[in-house]
């Protein structure tokens, strides 16, 4: 199912153990080219990822690659999950230090090559880690490491994209091994934390945005809102009875507890408010 497109090869970005990953659809050209572009200004060497089409899989695979209780239900989120699995397996396969995977979606800063080059962002070979480029709704304000003068690690309190991250090889087989086949949306970064499969960080402030062409996903359109919503958190509720007791605590502490520790910055609150 992993398909490896076109390369780029390119060394302004010095992280030797990094390598990057694209996930694009193969006919979303226009997103080829803009993020193609983007990368090639930066300096980042890349390989595109064919992205699994969640809309051409047949009954037969969406029942051989997903779980019987699964959130990501719609064939887009399964897609988009398989997608990022794929990459996951790709690193655990040939062996891969760590890697920035990004989505063809992203906007990247010019901050971004200077972060990529910072001792902050070579990830530790002997425990999981992932750290978010992507804008997180919340983060815990305790600064884990210094990354730039204008920039740092910190703690995730709350946040939920995919489009830009940093993962080490023991957090992908750790993904690997967690989310296939797929019972979960690519994203919901937290809950895995809780689960146990990496410690999560982000840079702030975010390195990478959201392009515009965000707006027009490559995901699904809902037709009946309200019965989706209802099965989904139907699906979510039945899935967080069943987590393990020790997730169940971590997140009790991360919402009970961490608050009462450090501050927590509302970074998409401080956001909405600022657009008002």
């Amino acid at each position: 199912m992993l398909v490896v497109s076109d390369t780029f090869s390119y060394q302004g970005v010095n992280n030797s153990a990094m390598k990057t990953f694209i996930i694009n659809l193969a006919s979303s050209t226009e997103r080829r080219a803009m993020i193609s572009a983007q990368c090639h200004k930066a300096g980042i060497a890349y390989e595109f990822i064919d992205a699994v089409n969640g809309k051409a899989l047949s009954e037969k695979e969406i029942s051989q690659h997903t779980r019987p209780v699964n959130y990501a239900f719609k064939p887009g989120e399964i897609g988009c999950a398989l997608s990022h699995i794929n990459i996951y397996r790709k690193m655990v396969d040939e062996n891969i230090a760590q890697a920035l995977i990004l989505e063809d979606d992203a906007l990247l800063t010019e901050q971004l090559p200077e972060i990529l080059n910072s001792p902050a962002l070579q990830l530790p070979e002997n425990s999981p880690v992932l750290v978010l480029l992507s804008q997180v709704n919340k983060y815990v304000n305790k600064v884990v490491a210094p990354v730039t003068p204008a920039a740092s690690l910190y703690p995730v309190h709350s946040a939920t994209t995919s489009h830009a991250y940093v993962i080490n090889l023991d957090a992908a087989r750790r993904l690997l091994k967690l989310l296939y086949p797929v019972w979960m949306a690519a994203d919901k970064w937290c809950l895995f934390e809780e689960l146990g499969a990496f410690r999560l960080l982000a840079v702030c402030p975010a390195p990478v945005l959201l392009h515009e062409v965000a707006q027009q996903t490559t995901i699904q359109q809902i037709d009946d809102v309200e019965n989706h919503d209802r099965k989904k958190r139907q699906i979510w509720d039945r899935l967080m009875t069943m987590r393990p007791v020790k997730a169940k605590l971590r997140h009790r502490y991360r919402r009970a507890v961490v608050p009462l520790l450090h501050p927590i910055v509302d970074v998409k609150g401080r956001l909405n408010r600022s657009s008002h």
